[in-house]
């Protein structure tokens, strides 16, 4: 199945559309922090994210701990409360609506956690928790007719034999017939939506394989539609129609699994696929890892978010004063320093960064030896970083490191998806 060029189908076929979704989480600082800077320091766990999803579909979220993905989930099925954007299920807008409101359609839209253990409580047997929606919902009162549904569906799940396991506890299961019972649970409500989170991840390989083949067959004999949340790339490539890969809070790629495979185009993307193990020698290649850390998604990179660990990196991605000040602290840290060299550079302390500048403040009698200084570092940097300097010179009492405006970073149509990176603008 294949997405439109701004991932958002029409709307007579979408059974979920998420459009700018924002979720940001408040960071505790210390009261003067706050008395001191006015603006909000918050987690930018989810930034700016759009897809849709089709009936039928199983998309999947692919990304690294922590890049949001699975915020993306538990906010679609209202788990958490979106900063803004838009939620549209089966054509109608709940990003804001009232836990009353939200109740009916519960029912339709279902999660399932990525621990089958703690998704249990230890003290409820298998049967009562399975067929616990139904009397929270109202659906059946009857205490017989409740258990025969969950019979049924635990039949169905692959649960077996299903009397014996009713009056079992969580602790009497392994972990895939727990994993199983989660399923179950969802899907007594004949949910119409599936948010499954990291579903196998705790399963050992074996049994792994054996709930997919169930996820897909529930898939066909109840028409069901998945967000399928992974960090394993194969997986998603077994089970999903589409993928969409996301870094730092941002999707950063979107379009049809097989071509994501065959052919990536973010850089981020091409990364992540170079880590998949290849069995045959002769398609060994070298890898290209991305360098560095993962930042920190309180205060995320300006521009594109991969670029201070991207390998085809241009001067206009978003380059910072804290680009630069990280270059001066590995220059301080690993090349031997003179006096002189001691004297006009300082410690790393005497920097500043904010925004696209970075700057120190210096008492020397002639700046203009800091400035040439600055600049021959600056000659040994990457060329993209290099080249995204607009000017090193002293104003008044400070030397001031200014880097030029990125350019707007939009999601771009290539070929049969959607990308967001410059090298395709």
């Amino acid at each position: 199945m294949t997405g439109s060029a701004s991932g958002l189908e029409s709307p007579a076929e979408d059974l979920l559309k998420v459009q700018d979704l924002l979720v940001h989480f408040p960071v505790k600082v210390p009261l003067i922090q706050r008395l001191i800077s006015r603006e909000k320091v918050v987690v930018h766990a989810v930034d700016g994210v759009s897809f849709s999803l089709k009936r039928g579909e199983i998309l999947g979220l692919v990304g690294e701990s922590g890049c949001g993905k699975t915020t993306v989930g538990r906010t679609i099925v209202r788990l958490l409360e979106p900063t803004s954007g838009r939620i549209i299920f089966e054509g109608r807008d709940i990003s804001h609506l009232s836990q009353s409101k939200l109740r009916p359609l519960r029912r339709r839209m279902q999660i399932i956690f990525q621990d089958p253990h703690a998704s249990l409580n230890p003290a409820m047997t298998i049967g009562r928790a399975i067929g616990h929606p139904l009397q929270i919902h109202g659906i059946v009162r009857d205490a017989e007719e409740v258990r025969q549904s969950v019979l049924d569906i635990m039949r169905e799940v692959g649960l077996t034999p299903e009397d014996q396991l009713f009056d079992k506890y969580p602790g009497d299961l392994s972990g895939g017939q727990k994993q199983r019972a989660v399923i179950a649970r969802a899907m007594i409500l004949e949910p119409r939506l599936l948010v499954v989170d990291e579903g196998v991840a705790m399963l050992d390989m074996s049994v792994r394989a054996k709930v997919l083949e169930l996820i897909l067959n529930l898939k066909r004999r109840h028409g069901l539609t998945y967000l399928f949340i992974t960090h394993d790339l194969a997986t998603a490539k077994f089970l999903c129609d589409r993928i969409a890969i996301m870094y730092l809070g941002r999707v950063v790629e979107l379009g049809p699994a097989a071509s994501i495979y065959a052919e990536p185009k973010h850089p981020y993307t091409q990364a992540l696929l170079q880590v998949i193990p290849t069995p045959d020698p002769d398609k060994r290649r070298k890898k290209i890892l991305p360098r560095g850390e993962v930042p920190d998604a309180i205060h995320p990179p300006a521009g594109c978010r991969f670029h201070p660990r991207c390998q085809s990196v241009l001067p206009t991605c978003g380059w910072e004063g804290r680009d630069f000040i990280d270059l001066l602290d590995e220059h301080l840290s690993t090349s031997p320093k003179g006096v002189e060299d001691d004297e006009l550079l300082g410690s790393i302390g005497e920097w500043w960064a904010e925004g696209f500048e970075a700057g120190r403040k210096t008492d020397a009698k002639d700046p203009k030896k800091l400035v040439e200084r600055v600049k021959e570092i600056l000659a040994k940097a990457p060329p993209a970083m290099a080249q995204a300097v607009q000017s090193v010179e002293a104003k008044g009492e400070f030397v001031i490191v200014q880097f030029r405006t990125p350019d707007k970073l939009v999601h771009t149509a290539v070929a049969d998806r959607t990308v967001e990176c410059l090298l395709y603008q």
